[in-house]
């Protein structure tokens, strides 16, 4: 019988229809070099044989699975993960992208010395056609700064009672889950501290959807969703939430948010929000 004296951490995974990039998620939470995780994996409608695969490593490696006969959504599915989890820390995976080898060991040190906060993050190496980028460099993010941008990513390590006292993922929302989550953890608990280890690898260059190839309503949705959810907000802050949402290629920029731009002296963002503009109306 397997012994432990350092916490469990529960890993939450996600997952429909990427049964070979699940295949890697899984695989790079087995290898950390931090032993005492729990693996589980909610499998959200499946036809791709994922459910066979996860079978096998439930009874092989004692993941916890879950099976959704019909697709509830990624929300659902974490939210029921995390429900389901016994770890006195979680953190998520999505199943497409994957742990460097030292990740939760780096979590859970650096958790012993952390002080009273939400939780924790890293900053993630992002795979693109055009190469590798990293993003979420931040050292502390605060709730303040939640509000007007997500610099924390989709990605934190925290107490498990953190997700749930903060209501966990949002099913309602169908863009910037996280983001929500993150703020309303960060209302009630404290900051955000990133580790400094870019610990995970975001791979943008499969060819499966993400949600900056998917539709522009959902976006626009999500933003109409949170403004609603931390009024009153700031001049700053709306205009911040605007340029969240021009970060993704398929969100046309409107000529009323142009405008809310350059009354809030975001000058350089407005004009690049009026090229994005012309380049797609042409």
């Amino acid at each position: 019988m397997k012994s432990y004296s350092e916490p469990l951490v529960s890993v939450f995974i996600p997952t429909k229809n990427r049964l070979e990039l699940l295949t890697r998620a899984i695989e790079s939470v087995k290898a950390q070099t931090y032993k005492n995780i729990e693996i589980v994996v909610v499998d959200d409608g499946s036809t791709d044989g994922t459910w066979d695969y996860l079978q096998q490593e439930n009874q092989a490696n004692g993941v916890i699975i879950i099976r959704n006969e019909e697709s509830q959504g990624a929300c659902a599915a974490r939210n029921a993960a995390i429900l389901a989890s016994t770890g006195d820390f979680v953190t998520g995976l999505d199943d497409d992208d994957y742990f460097t080898l030292d990740r939760i060991n780096q979590f859970v040190n650096r958790w012993k010395n952390s002080g009273t906060v939400a939780g924790l993050f890293d900053s993630v190496q992002v795979m693109t056609p055009n190469g590798s980028v990293v993003r979420h460099e931040n050292q502390l993010v605060t709730y303040e700064n939640l509000r007007a941008s997500n610099q924390v990513g989709s990605l934190v390590f925290a107490p498990r009672n953190h997700y749930i006292e903060a209501g966990l993922f949002d099913k309602a929302m169908p863009a910037w889950q996280d983001w929500d989550l993150w703020i309303r953890m960060a209302r009630i608990f404290g900051d955000f501290v990133n580790i400094g280890c870019t610990s995970c690898v975001v791979d943008e260059t499969h060819g499966n959807d993400r949600i900056t190839t998917g539709n522009e309503r959902k976006i626009r949705l999500a933003k109409e969703n949170l403004e609603k959810k931390i009024q009153p907000l700031s001049r700053f802050e709306k205009s911040s939430l605007i340029i969240s949402m021009y970060f993704y290629p398929q969100v046309k920029p409107k000529v009323t948010e142009i405008i809310t731009l350059i009354a809030a002296g975001r000058l350089l963002n407005s004009i690049h929000a009026a090229k994005k503009l012309t380049n797609m109306q042409k």
